[in-house]
């Protein structure tokens, strides 16, 4: 390989470092890079400490890896991912695709890059899987070379794509899509079939992997599995042999099919890069590979002092943005449905609780994805102050999208506990009543923070403890402003709760009204926000 792609790596790597520690210029960096730098130091010795407590079953480990694998690289064929493998920065792009380096040159500068990020990776996530090891020699082996087999077979997806052209390679994902959901609505069945919940869900799966097609289907998958588990160099060795002549096959692959790498990693690197930009912009859902379709509408809504147009036109945003929503909703109602649905009344009784706790994790999760509000618009804010609308009216119409939607999937979750336990409706739907005004007081105190503290994500920036930092710090200062708001409203409503005879039609009302009359007190607060913002000097870069 040239000595000059040998040099780049050094310097981006040095770049890399000098990113991660030297970015703190200013107090505010600093208390992010403390911030970032304790949580990933706690979260690894946290690894540390459990592989102490307690260990692993070595079978089980062998077990489900292969499984994990196999459905890293199922979802590398089915989704974009494969084209952070291949894909280039623009700057590469610019330098080196006309630089006098051959295609092989480039594929090996690409493959070294992965290597050596292969390794990194493996060094911080071998201290956190400790636990499932017996030693971290060979959990960090093990890691090192499943790492390995997922980059490069990513690579091959990407390049089989270029090759066979990209309208076959569409249907064959799309193929590939609709055996998988098959395949979960199969597991589904026999999870409900058997009726106890998570051991029925375990022994279906371990009935899978031990038949037939399933022992040739995870074959290929197991050396990876016996790395991570061994426990002596012996053993380390056979296992990491086997896997390396996986890799090597892999590379073989490669290799034969790059006749059209520079096509392919052009094409990765400019739908990357497009992501990237949408990312950044606050459209997250349109960079994960979310198609849209113009043919979906939404009627107008009322002028309501300049509202309505501002909502309409992030509803049909959000409506055309949807699908890969709507996908993520149906793996997790094929997921949740045998929890719930499945086994005794009793067994479904104890699930609710786990249930609601997801629930309330993903609407955290959630809610940083629907961007349909200021967030999203982050760029567009000098036009939204150039309306003739006034701030407040702006204000409300931002909340609407986010608000319907998150509520939305609260109802259909719901919907789903209420078929589990239908004895226990009445509380169903109470919180059905109350899943809008909860919503809106949620994406309230998101557009709040965000005016105050205006950011960009995190598109392509691994390893910057200043953004760890303060992701923690924002997620602490809305979590606190939406508990100390869900606090008095619920105080107030166990108060009229008991005072009413535990009347719950009493209680359900008076905590809608005050959860609107908390909102009705923080629009102003956003209204005031949005016009101290000033987009010349408060846009981030």
């Amino acid at each position: 390989m040239n000595p000059a792609l040998l040099k780049l790596i050094y310097l981006q790597g040095r770049g890399m470092l000098r990113r991660m520690t030297r970015g703190a210029g200013t107090a505010r960096r600093i208390v992010f890079f403390v911030v970032g730098a304790m949580l990933f130091i706690m979260w690894l010795l946290s690894g540390v400490a459990n592989s102490f407590m307690r260990r692993s079953d070595p079978a089980r480990v062998r077990a489900v890896t292969p499984l994990a694998i196999l459905g890293v690289c199922i979802l590398t064929a089915i989704t974009s991912a494969g084209d952070k493998a291949i894909a280039f920065t623009p700057g590469e792009v610019d330098q080196l695709f006309p630089g006098p380096f051959s295609r092989r040159e480039l594929l090996a500068y690409k493959i070294l890059k992965s290597l050596f990020a292969a390794m990194l990776t493996g060094l911080i996530l071998s201290i956190a899987l400790l636990r499932h090891a017996q030693w971290w020699v060979a959990c960090f082996a093990g890691v090192f070379l499943s790492l390995l087999f997922v980059q490069f077979f990513s690579i091959a997806v990407v390049l089989a794509g270029q090759t066979i052209g990209m309208a076959a390679y569409s249907r064959v994902r799309k193929a590939v899509i609709i055996l998988v959901i098959a395949g979960a609505v199969i597991f589904a069945r026999l999870w409900i079939g058997n009726g106890s919940g998570g051991a029925a869900a375990e022994s279906a799966l371990m009935a899978a992997r031990s038949s037939s097609v399933g022992q040739i289907i995870f074959a290929p998958f197991e050396p990876f599995g016996n790395a991570i588990t061994a426990n002596s160099a012996g053993a380390l060795a056979v296992a990491s042999f086997y896997a390396l002549i996986l890799i090597a096959a892999m590379v073989a692959i490669v290799v034969l099919l790059d006749a059209n790498y520079l096509e392919a990693a052009m094409a990765a690197s400019q739908r990357r890069y497009e992501k990237i930009q949408r990312i950044r912009s606050g459209s997250f859902l349109s960079g994960v590979g979310v198609g849209k379709s113009t043919r979906l509408k939404v009627p107008m809504l009322p002028w309501t002092g300049g509202a309505g147009p501002i909502a309409w036109r992030q509803l049909t945003s959000a409506l055309r943005s949807s699908r890969g929503l709507l996908l993520l909703m149906l793996i997790i109602a094929i997921s949740a449905a045998p929890i719930l649905l499945s086994g005794s009344r009793e067994h479904r009784e104890r699930m609710i609780a786990p249930a609601i706790g997801i629930a309330i994790w993903l609407t955290f999760f959630a809610s940083s994805m629907l961007n349909f509000d200021f967030r999203g618009d982050l760029d567009q804010i000098d036009l939204l102050k150039a309306l003739p609308i006034g701030s407040v009216a702006i204000s409300l119409g931002q909340l609407v999208a986010p608000t319907l939607v998150m509520a939305s999937l609260h109802i259909a979750v719901l919907a789903a506990i209420a078929l589990a336990i239908p004895q226990r409706w009445p509380i169903w739907a109470a919180a059905a009543v109350i899943a809008v005004p909860f919503n809106l007081l949620l994406f309230c105190t998101e557009n709040l923070v965000f005016l105050l503290f205006p950011s960009r994500p995190a598109a392509a920036s691994p390893g910057d403890l200043q953004i760890l930092g303060r992701k923690f710090i924002f997620l602490l200062i809305k979590a606190a402003i939406l508990m100390m708001c869900c606090a008095i409203a619920f105080g107030f409503t166990v108060l009229v709760w008991v005072l009413s005879g535990k009347s719950i039609p009493a209680a359900t009302i008076t905590l809608l009204l005050l959860l609107l009359l908390e909102c009705a007190g923080l629009v102003p607060s956003i209204a005031w926000a949005f016009r101290r913002f000033d987009p010349a000097t408060d846009t981030p870069a």
